[in-house]
């Protein structure tokens, strides 16, 4: 039962990073390992080694945009991911359909035993 319950968990991370990315740079730009500590905040099991790789893809796509920003006090740069006008309506897209999604399966919830 815990194999099945982590592989699911692994299956619905996957399937919902990239809007997660999409929704913590929404308001502000961010780094690659800030990107890592807010979601891990807020309970998403994230990595370095999966944050970069779709950085990258949604920086290809054209759903966030970045910027080299040199360290305050010496310290080193960062590269700063922000949403672009496209990743914007792509987030609210998926923003809908993860609402749609959550209340089907709300739904489903109250009429199952």
């Amino acid at each position: 039962m815990l194999n099945t319950l982590r592989a699911w968990r692994s299956q619905l991370l996957k399937g919902s990073l990239e809007l997660a990315v999409l929704l913590a740079v929404r308001r502000e730009r961010r780094y690659g390992l800030e990107l890592v500590d807010v979601c891990r905040e807020a309970g998403l099991p994230v990595s370095d080694g999966t944050i970069y790789p779709l950085l990258a893809r949604l920086k290809t796509e054209g759903k966030v945009d970045s910027e080299w920003v040199d360290g305050e006090s010496g310290g080193h740069a960062h590269k700063y991911y922000r949403i672009t006008p496209h990743g914007e309506e792509v987030c609210q897209a998926l923003l809908a359909g993860f609402r749609d999604h959550t209340r089907a399966l709300e739904r489903l919830a109250e009429v199952s035993p």
